[in-house]
């Protein structure tokens, strides 16, 4: 499991409040998030991307509106927090050991 996990979906779910964020950081990973669903937009997995951190619906929810295994839920999710990791690391928003 991602050990940044947490940190990296605190800032997916708070996208808007850190997009207007003058902290420094908060507008790195605002880029990083922005770019991200702008990345997976019009995908399966922009749609998992709106549905579990913008509209905020429960896993089961998203199994059945997306039409997927939970194990192909898990693996999108953990790929897109991967990336997401990457990049912070990239910025030096995180450090990765």
């Amino acid at each position: 499991m991602n050990k940044y996990r947490e940190s990296v979906e605190y800032y997916l779910y708070n996208r808007q409040k850190v997009k207007e964020s003058k902290v420094l950081d908060d507008q790195k990973w605002s880029t990083i998030i922005e770019g991200i669903f702008k990345k997976y937009e019009g995908t399966e997995v922009g749609k998992l991307m709106q549905l579990k951190y913008v509209q905020k619906l429960p896993e089961q929810n998203i199994f059945e509106l997306l039409n997927v295994e939970k194990t192909t839920y898990y693996v999108w999710r953990n790929r897109l927090v991967n990336e997401i990791t990457l990049q912070a690391a990239y910025l030096r928003l995180i450090k990765p050991f």
